[in-house]
């Protein structure tokens, strides 16, 4: 786990799996979203950017889960983690106004993401 002495300034650590999110910038100045592990960064997501997905990435670790993506209009997502008959809802955090991102303890298979139109579920990779 990443130690607060080692988050970068400006980034939004997540205490379960001890990666951090930072806001970059894309093609015209858009914000960008990096997602980075102790091992460095595994993905770049542009706001407004071709292709935006609700659900951008979603995988469990060791002993923790993470799911990240982009925000939609009005900003609200709901973020539930799932496997077999547990289910845990968890509260995203909003990383520059664009993006948002959720990790729960444990490894579950699923995420599932509602907004006030629209709901998402998404299968979660392993990470290693």
């Amino acid at each position: 786990m990443t130690m607060d002495a080692d988050i970068a300034p400006g980034a939004t650590p997540l205490p379960e799996s001890g990666w951090e999110l930072r806001v970059g910038r894309g093609s015209g100045d858009r914000p960008a979203l990096e997602v980075h592990t102790g091992d460095g960064l595994i993905d770049v997501a542009v706001a407004g950017g071709r292709g935006a997905a609700l659900v951008r990435g979603a995988v469990r670790g060791r002993g923790f889960s993470v799911a990240w993506g982009q925000l939609p209009p009005g900003g609200e997502v709901l973020v539930e983690f799932r496997s077999g008959d547990t289910s845990r809802a968890v509260t995203a955090v909003t990383v520059a106004g664009a993006f948002w991102a959720a990790e729960a303890p444990g490894r579950f298979r699923e995420v599932v993401v509602t907004t006030a139109v629209d709901r998402e579920a998404y299968r979660l990779r392993r990470f290693r």
